[in-house]
């Protein structure tokens, strides 16, 4: 969607592997659009390519995907690449269809991919006059539909779909593309109960420790209640400043430097869930109270968009749980998270593995043993066991390349061919190697996961 970020998300993925010796070919829908139009000698502005005669909309998105596809088959064989489109667009109160089957099926994508990111920093990258009224209710209805329209079209064509938080930077992306055989995992944590900078820098230290070892799902890479550091507010009238509103996280990893991650800002934890998070200036953002003004009347704050929050919250974790093939709990308190809990019970249900850390002297509740596949009161002896079992890679393990095949979310890694593909998304898009449809099973691996 429109303030994901996604373009430079998805070059960002392409700058990692050229620095890595891959080539990426990156095509993007609507800047072939434009480039069609200029051709033709006729006006098509970003401002107002929605207000255009559907049909000729329509012709002008097949044109687009006539092109690309051409380009894509001439492509060398093994060459991988990623497609940027919209899934929806909204506008003028309507949803807009943005993806297009008949050329799906033609282009052949091997996973789908959304990027997506903090509402509020997704409102603050809409700078354009056009976005000028928009409504967080707006905003936070539409992130969803992009998402669900996107899983929906993978899973007609029975490809996986993977959503991917724009904060983790992009090396998920990039590792879920050349590195197919690496164990997608779901890191859990209680996010509300870490306070003190012990807590605090030994989930840091924890987090990087298990990136380096299996491709990581983190719950803080969207982060509702924050801004990003820099750039313009589109929805300020000059009274805000992001620096002002919470702004923890930074989007600076964007660069493209291997290994970049969430990073520690100068205020502490990159993460989200605090009371300081849900309160001031962040939670009058998300009520969306405006004074009228020259571009429209002005509206009362809504409630709802904090219900909705945290609706969204509870249900993205979950889908993210549900993409990956395992979940690793780190819990340094003894004060029980109900998300926590909630998460493992949701990933033991969904008959994924659990293997959880558990730090403090008092031993654990039997609530949250009861849905641990395995758990340790020691992290060295976490990490060999994920080693000695094949879940995780060590560090100094050789890295994976492109001529592994490409298994769904949460199955067992297979060797097969290379084969590019593109991955049509909702804000964001990538490409990577996949098996034939019928190698690929759900569910846990049944056994540790074949070495490249």
């Amino acid at each position: 969607m429109s303030g994901t970020g996604r373009t430079s998300y998805v070059h960002a993925v392409a700058q990692l592997a050229r620095q890595r010796g891959r080539r990426v070919h990156v095509f993007d829908v609507r800047d072939t659009m434009f480039h069609l139009a200029r051709e033709r000698g006729e006006q098509l502005e970003e401002e107002t390519i929605l207000d255009v005669f559907p049909t000729a909309l329509g012709a002008y998105r097949a044109a687009a995907l006539e092109r690309i596809l051409a380009e894509v088959k001439a492509l060398p064989p093994g060459e991988t690449w990623i497609l940027v489109t919209h899934a929806t667009f909204s506008w003028n109160y309507s949803i807009v269809p943005g993806l297009d089957v008949y050329y799906l099926n033609l282009l052949e994508p091997d996973i789908y991919v959304t990027i997506t990111d903090g509402i509020l920093s997704i409102r603050q990258r809409l700078t354009e006059e056009r976005w000028r009224r928009v409504t967080i209710s707006t905003l936070l209805w539409w992130r969803d539909v992009e998402r669900a329209a996107t899983e929906l079209m993978a899973a007609w064509q029975r490809k996986p779909h993977f959503l991917i938080g724009r904060r983790q930077g992009p090396e998920t992306l990039y590792r879920l593309m050349f590195e197919p055989e690496q164990t997608t995992t779901y890191l859990s944590y209680p996010m509300t109960h870490l306070e003190g900078e012990e807590l605090l820098a030994g989930l840091e230290r924890f987090r990087q420790r298990l990136r380096e070892r299996m491709i990581v799902f983190d719950p803080a890479a969207v982060d509702d209640f924050t801004l990003e550091p820099e750039g313009p507010i589109g929805f300020s009238d000059g009274s805000v400043q992001a620096n002002e509103v919470g702004s923890t996280l930074a989007a600076s990893n964007l660069a493209g430097v291997p290994g970049a991650s969430l990073e520690v800002s100068p205020s502490g934890w990159p993460g989200v869930g605090s009371v300081a998070h849900k309160t001031g200036r962040a939670r009058d953002l998300l009520l969306d109270a405006r004074q009228p003004d020259e571009h429209g009347p002005g509206r009362p704050p809504n409630p709802e968009n904090l219900d909705h929050v945290d609706g969204q919250i509870v249900d993205r974790d979950y889908k993210l749980i549900a993409q990956a093939a395992t979940v690793v709990v780190y819990y340094p308190t003894t004060t029980l998270s109900a998300g926590v809990i909630c998460e493992m019970k949701e990933a033991i249900h969904r008959g994924k593995r659990v293997y959880a850390l558990w730090l403090p002297e008092k031993p654990p509740s039997p609530f949250f043993t009861r849905y641990c596949t395995k758990w340790f009161r020691d992290e060295e002896a976490l990490f060999a066991y994920l080693e000695e079992t094949g879940l995780a890679r060590a560090p100094s393990g050789p890295a994976a390349g492109a001529d592994n095949g490409r298994a769904s979310a949460g199955t067992t890694p297979r060797a097969a061919p290379a084969r590019s593909a593109a991955v049509a998304a909702p804000g964001a898009s990538g490409a990577g190697a996949a098996p034939p449809r019928g190698q690929r099973r759900s569910g846990p691996p049944s056994a540790p996961p074949p070495q490249a």
